[in-house]
């Protein structure tokens, strides 16, 4: 069974008739091919409209139009160096919609949410619903998972024991695969300086 057949089933388990705005991967064949797997575990979507969408639908729609949130320009940077040995920064800037197609995503709360997430919901959701994001992981099976401000959660409610690359990034191991703490991609800071931050932590794990 595909990873996202997997996931549907797993999705159909614990939406509940609830606003369930499902995670996944971008493209299955690119993501299996990856030379490093890559999730990245957010916080929650933008959108108090309670809309039926899912977040690979979200991002082939932008890959479609060419037209990249801030969001998924810095992600689609990140996981297209991941792919080729991290090109320069302009390089991997013209590479957006190669590096998403590489992608896996979700969140840890599958309800929307504000622009500003309230971290003890998410924690209470986490907790609560930690089944099924590990269930995720699980079917997924990523190489890396980038925590977008999510680390702390992961960390408290997994029991991770932490360390720190030399990069200066903590990390952490749980589930068959490596947990990174690291900016949310829509952290106001410089996808100039991001970039090369990743870059140095992936390298030293790798």
């Amino acid at each position: 069974m595909s990873i996202t057949s997997e996931l549907n089933v797993l999705y159909e388990r614990w939406k509940n008739g609830k606003h369930f705005i499902p995670g996944g991967v971008v493209d299955e064949n690119k993501f299996q091919s990856s030379s490093i797997k890559v999730l990245m575990l957010l916080k929650e979507v933008n959108d108090t409209n309670g809309d039926e969408w899912t977040l690979p639908e979200h991002l082939n729609n932008q890959i479609h139009h060419q037209k990249f949130r801030p969001i998924w320009r810095n992600v689609g940077m990140w996981v297209y160096g991941a792919q080729f040995n991290f090109p320069p920064y302009q390089n991997a800037k013209k590479h957006v919609g190669d590096g998403i197609r590489y992608v896996a995503t979700t969140n840890l709360k599958k309800s929307g949410g504000s622009g500003s997430s309230n971290m003890d919901e998410i924690w209470e959701h986490a907790r609560d619903n930690q089944m099924l994001w590990r269930e995720e992981i699980k079917i997924i099976n990523p190489d890396i998972v980038v925590c977008g401000g999510t680390f702390s959660v992961v960390k408290d409610i997994l029991g991770l024991e932490s360390e720190w690359t030399s990069s200066g990034a903590q990390i952490g191991h749980a589930l068959d695969t490596i947990f990174i703490d690291f900016y949310h991609p829509a952290y106001r800071v410089s996808p100039r300086l991001l970039y090369p931050y990743f870059k140095e932590t992936v390298q030293s794990l790798f």
